[in-house]
């Protein structure tokens, strides 16, 4: 308070008092050194609400902060991203050849998203390669939609791709799993890789389509002794009884590791991949007043065999890792990503 009087009686420039409160707000934020709380103005404010409807215009990356770096926690499935090839754990270096180290997320979020029809170049370091790869990706209006159903007939196994967990997750969930049980489909695939996750209720609402009433999905516990501890509980009947697998791999994170804990630790179901991304902590957005407020971790989460996640991820039953090249190969990939070989390839070789 005092700081405030000084400078608005003191300092040589004019003041714009409002900057000035939410330029406090952001440096106290930005002392917790925790990249998943933030301030959100009145743009980072819309965007949020774009995000989790579902429905905004970008790359379709979802990424986070570690170690001071910007990392891909996944690309979104089917968007342009996933598209150009970016990879979970690329470290982004550059937007438009600026430098992007100490930046905050919110700010790299920005110099990503645009106009729809603009172009991004984003150059990223990946591990394995000694080069940076550059990747000029077209920005589009990204509508996810998260669910995806085959049936691999021949097998009789239903395989459902959830890319997301986002508001409309869940009513789409329901419809897929009638769909399974009305051609008695008795056996199914889960695949969450490259699953960023979304809201914790959508992984809640999704968990209990398959589990028993009363089974536990999760527990959040806040600050120590606080007591703020809460336990999610299923509160259905199952709408799928059949049997279940769920593909994670390290792309698979937050919701996505609530679900696969839920499935594990209830005996529900078997997890076949990688072990997944490890981030297990809880957001809770406050409104500041209709336009601006600030995201805040709130809880850790636990499995319902009271094992924390975050930092560690999940093990699956079943280790199975993802395509790995020699490092005579990787060269070669690095050289076929970094000089366009393919797309060049398929101008000339319509019929590939």
């Amino acid at each position: 308070h005092q700081v405030f009087q000084l400078v608005r009686t003191e300092y040589v420039e004019k003041i714009d008092v409002k900057n000035l409160f939410y330029g406090a707000i952001r440096g106290m934020v930005q002392s917790l050194n925790d990249p998943f709380s933030r301030f959100l103005d009145e743009e980072g404010f819309a965007e949020l609400k774009e995000e989790t409807t579902g429905k905004f215009v970008g790359v379709g990356v979802e990424i986070t902060v570690r170690d001071g770096d910007i990392v891909v926690i996944s690309p979104i499935e089917d968007t342009p991203a996933m598209r150009a090839g970016l990879r979970a754990g690329d470290i982004i270096t550059k937007v438009n050849n600026v430098a992007i180290k100490n930046k905050n997320i919110s700010e790299t979020v920005k110099m990503i998203r645009g106009l729809p029809h603009t172009r991004v170049t984003l150059t990223v370091v990946r591990e394995g390669l000694d080069e940076p790869l550059s990747f000029e990706i077209e920005r589009a209006p990204i509508k996810i939609e998260t669910v995806r159903l085959d049936i691999l007939k021949e097998h009789g196994i239903g395989y459902i791709k959830i890319k997301t967990f986002s508001a409309e997750t869940t009513r789409e969930m329901e419809k897929a799993l009638t769909e399974l049980n009305k051609k008695g489909v008795g056996k199914l695939i889960i695949d969450l890789r490259w699953n960023p996750g979304g809201l914790l209720d959508k992984a809640i609402s999704v968990s209990e389509l398959f589990l028993d009433k009363g089974k536990v999905i999760v527990s959040t516990r806040g600050r120590e002794g606080t007591g703020n501890v809460k336990e999610f509980l299923s509160e259905k009947s199952p709408l799928y009884k059949g049997r279940l697998v769920v593909l994670v791999n390290k792309g698979s994170a937050s919701a996505s590791e609530i679900f696969s804990g839920a499935m594990r630790d209830n005996n529900r179901g078997k997890l076949v991949g990688e072990t997944t991304f490890g981030k297990g902590l809880v957001q809770k957005f406050f409104n500041l007043n209709e336009n601006v407020g600030v995201t805040l971790t709130i809880a850790k989460y636990y499995t319902p065999s009271g094992a924390s996640i975050h930092g560690k991820g999940i093990t699956p039953d079943y280790q199975v890792p993802s395509e790995g090249f020699s490092e005579a190969d990787k060269k070669n990939v690095g050289i076929i990503l970094k000089d366009r070989l393919v797309e060049e390839f398929v101008k000339t070789h319509k019929s590939y």
